[in-house]
C-alpha cells in the first residue's frame, strides 16, 4: 500500500498503471533496493534501483537513486534523485514507512526471509 500517486502511476493511462502488484527487494548486506512493477497486461517490467544510507537515528534511511529502467531501456538516475525514508513500524513481516514528501509505504513480506 502508498499514498505516492506517482508510484501508482495515477497520472497514467490505465493501461499503464502497475499491475497486478509493486515489489521491492531489499539487500541490507549491500545496502541497496530495487522496486519492480509491470505494466501492459504484465508484458514490460519498470524497475528503480537505489543505494541505501542509514542514518544514526536506528529509523531513516537516505534513498540515492542510481538506476531507472522502462522495459529494456535503463538509464542512470540523476544526482538529484534522491530522498528518504523513516520507519515508523518494522516486524518481521510487514514495514510501515514515511517519505521525505509525506507519502506513507506500507510493505509486507512475500515469502520467507532469505539470510
Amino acid at each position: 500500500y502508498t499514498t505516492s500517486d506517482s508510484i501508482l502511476g495515477l497520472g497514467r493511462k490505465r493501461i499503464f498503471r502497475p499491475r497486478p502488484r509493486i515489489l521491492q527487494s531489499l539487500d541490507a548486506a549491500a545496502l541497496q533496493a530495487k522496486n519492480e512493477e509491470w505494466i501492459l497486461l504484465g508484458l514490460v517490467r519498470n524497475i528503480v534501483r537505489a543505494d541505501l544510507e542509514p542514518r544514526d537515528d536506528g529509523r531513516t534511511v537516505d534513498v540515492q537513486f542510481t538506476k531507472f529502467g522502462v522495459g529494456w531501456i535503463r538509464i542512470r538516475a540523476p544526482q538529484s534523485a534522491r530522498g528518504f525514508l523513516e520507519t515508523t513500524f518494522l516486524d518481521e513481516d510487514m514495514r510501515i514507512s514515511r517519505g521525505d514528501r509525506g507519502n506513507i509505504f506500507v510493505l509486507v513480506r512475500d515469502g520467507p526471509p532469505r539470510l
